[in-house]
């Protein structure tokens, strides 16, 4: 664990060029509503970033392998390409981590465990973290309500893409994309993938003095997803941005690897389609104008042909209709106000007596202020939330950032966020999973950091982070894995979060085509259970989240290959809040490499890429007796026109 500890202070932080570049919504530039860069160096809560580009320099090879570059995240991972995947920040748990994509928030249906596997690099422009409030104060009232939210931004298609990516145990992605003007003010773009892998990895397996060589089983998937969007530029001030969403999963679930036993006949099968639309619109100077529509429907049907203790077949359907609209006033050009009130009925049905159908009307209200000038940046939040007939609250946030040198990029940032949340339908009603009696996490935040970047000498530059936080949180909803679809959920009367989150990134330029670029994270999480005084487990960190886990990553661009490798990793965990020897999951480090190299054939640009994870052949475990891959590959060729 020291030397874990250790590697992980040296691996000091974050995995982006780019840190400081945040897209908000305040302003319609270029005929576009795409709201105005403002920098994240000015940031008032902490924000992290990373563009495709930046992905692709620095050897990310999925979703996953992009967070783990990210501050303040632990990720749950069942092993291999099908493997379910979720993540938690700040040890808030992974509900109260909101996705947005395309800057609407998924839903209920989606909220509660979010698997980040249905999200693919191949059409992603951009992916960031925000923790706490946000600076850009024109969005839906939803989107204020998480304590942290992954923001996924998709590549809107310029000619047409083709890509295909195969590796290790029977991986195969191909994936098509185009975009095309229908007229000077109408565009469209679509893409559809498809991934298959059999997921049977080897690994060792361990009782007591005797070791045996095993592969997974049962862990087949075949996954294919879609996307089709419209644009349309309706004079100098006003779009309609478009977007239909279909996503079908059919997976094998792998059993708990035990005392050489992993026999398993669990399926799932996941469909997902939404169908959304954003208008925004400058009415005026001062006034702005932003509507939002959204229709969403999730299905979830989970067959288990082995039922033991319980736990049997059952199918889940869920649907959304959901309405927003937004105004800002900005009476000055450092001052505006936003009025934001969201509307939205989520219903359940399911195939279980116990449960048949539920409804939740909920409507939330959101007023803000920012006050942003050269050195200085106020912002103030309430947010009203009314779940009809279950609860309703009222939620305050503050934040403000201050260049501390005139004449330096030094800036201090501190926040407080006031939130809670409603159990999700599936924390209340999945069978073996839910609990009706589940209570709304309430939780608080505070937040004290430094941001700094600048050049030293001519040729290299340095930006840092650097953020140290207090969370408490009540009645917070914890999950335990029972296996890869069913969990248990209680509630712990109280759980302290307190941790720094620390990043760097140095890029030296060689030449004028070649640079070195090191960059790393580190988190220190020590989340307590405070609930009961006379307990032996008062103090103890809670179940699957690290004191310690961070990475680091060196890059060499140049015109020949560019070249990177990456070592990251997480300490010791244990599977419950009682630590014990039969509890405790050891720490891990692991090290992959990658290199690609772009050239262009006339007018077709073309990407080549391998990649090489785990090359050490690590064995460890993320989720208790679920073994992770091996040494394994992966190798894409990209044509884009």
């Amino acid at each position: 664990m020291k030397r874990i500890a250790m590697l992980s202070l040296l691996a000091v932080v974050l995995c982006v060029d780019e840190v400081f570049g945040q897209v908000v919504g305040d302003t319609i530039s270029e005929l576009n509503v795409i709201g105005k860069q403002e920098k994240k160096l000015k940031s008032s809560s902490p924000v992290y970033s990373m563009s495709d580009e930046d992905m692709l320099r620095l050897g990310v090879t999925d979703i996953t392998d992009a967070l783990h570059r990210l501050p303040g995240i632990t990720l749950r991972d069942y092993g291999g390409a099908g493997g379910i995947k979720t993540v938690s920040v700040r040890g808030f748990g992974s509900q109260h981590t909101g996705v947005s994509y395309d800057g609407m928030m998924l839903n209920e249906g989606q909220n509660g465990e979010i698997d980040l596997h249905r999200y693919t690099l191949d059409n992603l422009k951009t992916l960031s973290l925000s923790v706490g409030e946000k600076d850009d104060i024109f969005v839906t009232a939803r989107s204020n309500s998480t304590a942290a939210t992954i923001n996924l931004e998709t590549e809107k298609w310029k000619g047409v893409m083709g890509k295909i990516t195969t590796g290790a145990w029977g991986m195969i992605n191909p994936m098509i994309g185009f975009g095309v003007p229908i007229s000077d003010n109408l565009s469209l773009s679509a893409n559809v993938d498809y991934l298959h892998a059999d997921n049977n990895y080897p690994f060792t397996l361990m009782n007591v003095a005797t070791e045996t060589r095993e592969h997974r089983s049962h862990s087949k998937m075949d996954q294919m997803h879609g996307e089709f969007d419209l644009k349309w530029q309706m004079g100098n001030s006003t779009m309609l941005a478009t977007k239909a969403y279909y996503y079908n999963n059919e997976r094998e679930l792998p059993g708990i690897v035990h005392y050489y036993t992993d026999e398993n006949d669990e399926n799932l099968h996941e469909r997902n389609a939404f169908i959304q639309a954003r208008l925004k619109s400058i009415l005026t100077e001062k006034v702005s104008l932003m509507l939002n529509g959204k229709w969403d429907y999730a299905s979830t049907e989970y067959h288990n042909g082995m039922p033991s203790g319980g736990v049997t077949s059952a199918d889940y359907w869920q649907r959304e209709y959901y309405g927003s609209g937004a105004i800002m006033y900005s009476p000055t050009d450092i001052l505006a106000f936003d009025y934001s009130v969201d509307y939205f009925v989520n219903s359940l049905n399911t195939t279980l007596n116990n449960t048949s159908h539920a409804n939740r009307k909920s409507l939330l209200q959101s007023f803000a202020g920012k006050l942003s000038e050269q050195r200085l940046t106020l912002v103030a939040r309430a947010l009203w939330s009314n779940y009809f007939g279950e609860a309703h609250r009222l939620s305050p946030a503050f934040s403000l950032s201050y260049k501390i040198i005139e004449d330096a990029d030094l800036y201090f940032r501190a926040s407080f966020k006031e939130i809670f949340r409603m159990p999700s339908f599936k924390e209340l009603y999945f069978f073996h999973l839910g609990d009706t009696d589940l209570k709304p996490e309430n939780t608080r935040q505070i937040n004290l950091g430094l941001t700094h970047q600048g050049r030293i000498g001519d040729r290299m530059k340095l930006s840092l982070t650097l953020d140290g936080y207090y969370n408490w949180i009540t009645d917070k909803i914890v999950s335990v894995p029972i296996n890869m679809f069913v969990w248990r959920n209680i509630n712990m009367a109280k759980v302290v979060a307190t941790g720094i989150d620390a990043t760097l990134a140095l890029t030296y330029d060689i030449n004028k085509v070649q640079s070195v670029e090191i960059a790393g994270n580190y988190s220190l999480q020590r989340v307590m259970n405070k609930t009961d005084k006379e307990s032996p487990y008062f103090d103890n960190q809670i179940a699957y989240t690290p004191l310690h886990s961070g990475s680091v990553t060196l890059s060499w661009k140049n015109p020949w290959v560019n070249l990177s490798a990456t070592y990251d990793g997480m300490g010791e965990r244990w599977t419950t809040n009682e630590h014990s020897q039969d509890t405790r999951l050891a720490g891990f480090m692991e090290f992959s490499a990658s290199a690609f190299r772009n050239f262009t054939i006339k007018k077709t640009d073309i990407t080549i890429r391998a990649s090489m994870m785990n090359i050490l052949d690590k064995q460890y475990d993320i989720v208790a007796h679920y073994p992770m891959p091996g040494r394994s590959w992966k190798i894409s060729f990209a044509v884009k026109y």
